[in-house]
């Protein structure tokens, strides 16, 4: 049957007009592909702040309970060996973690259980870097390697275990040696036992704060290179304590921020603090603000920073 005059006649999309649009699409993704990129970067970096937060507080209400900052780890008086747990397992209770409980801190940290040595915190890691399904090491031999200041980190059977993305202000340069008890100029520091004692020095304060809580790092993201996550010695198990780099670091002067996942460098290597965020990395205060430091910040001001008594405001 034959239509009438005033039917629209039915077509099909030509090829050149099936390419325009198409391209049309193309041409929008690309538009707001970077926008909805950035859009998810600022939402890990909430998500990041608020994890940093948590653990900040946690620290603190540490400090409120026992009347000292928690040690980055605690070194037998007189012995080679090192205890089994660094200072994120100090705070755990304080971010309401009852695997904690599994923790016997009579033993080494090789011969702790897989579920303590395992045991991921969500508000120890950074959703820009790794989920948490990616937050373990497996048990390796870690290799040699060499610091840029020319310090041999030797390699060492490493057993496996839980690791973090936030490290302790350790302070404004590295221990002397890598395992020795040097205290450490920041807020988080190596301490050794007092013989025969649970306790140890040196004891870290709020009024030893010499400039404020407000201007003296607590915490910070730690430099781990893309390609290296759950790679020791780059990036060990945070409640080993035998390598103080696995949950604590240095800045200042020859101790740069690592500059995002494709520094390599970063100064000192192991030791420096970083992230994954374009162009800052986050830092928790002693008073609890947590500040996107720009990794361009000058090292005498980080510096100043790291160091809980250069009397430097």
């Amino acid at each position: 049957m034959r239509q009438g005059a005033g039917t629209a006649e039915r077509r099909a999309f030509s090829s050149v007009e099936l390419l325009v649009v198409i391209g049309i699409i193309g041409i929008l993704s690309a538009i707001l592909a970077p926008a909805v990129q950035m859009a998810r970067e600022a939402a890990r970096g909430t998500t990041c702040r608020s994890r940093l937060r948590s653990l900040a507080f946690a620290t603190l209400r540490f400090e409120q309970g026992r009347g000292c900052l928690p040690p980055a780890r605690v070194l037998p008086a007189a012995a080679a060996d090192v205890p089994s747990a660094t200072w994120l397992v100090r705070v755990m209770p304080y971010l309401e973690q009852p695997a904690a409980a599994a923790w016997d801190d009579s033993k080494p940290y090789a011969d702790q259980s897989d579920a303590a040595r395992g045991l991921v915190v969500a508000d120890f890691l950074c959703p820009t870097r790794r989920e948490p399904s990616n937050a373990v090491t497996a048990a390796t031999m870690s290799p040699d390697r060499f610091a840029s200041c020319g310090c041999l980190i030797p390699g060492r059977p490493v057993a496996g275990g839980a690791v973090a993305d936030f490290g302790g202000n350790h302070g404004h340069s590295p221990p002397t040696a890598p395992g020795a008890a040097t205290a450490g100029s920041g807020l988080i520091v190596s301490a050794e036992y007092l013989p025969g004692t649970a306790r140890w020095l040196p004891r870290v304060r709020p009024q030893d704060a010499r400039d404020g809580l407000s201007h003296t790092l607590l915490a910070a993201e730690m430099h781990v290179p893309r390609g290296r996550l759950c790679r020791p010695p780059d990036n060990g198990p945070a409640y080993d304590a035998t390598d103080f780099f696995s949950s604590s670091r240095v800045g200042g002067r020859g101790v740069p921020l690592g500059d995002g996942p494709d520094d390599d460098a970063a100064g000192m290597g192991l030791f420096a603090f970083g992230s994954w965020h374009p162009g800052v990395c986050h830092a928790a205060f002693g008073d609890g603000r947590i500040v996107p430091v720009s990794t361009a910040i000058a090292a005498d001001v980080l510096s100043s920073l790291c160091d809980r008594a250069d009397d430097s405001r």
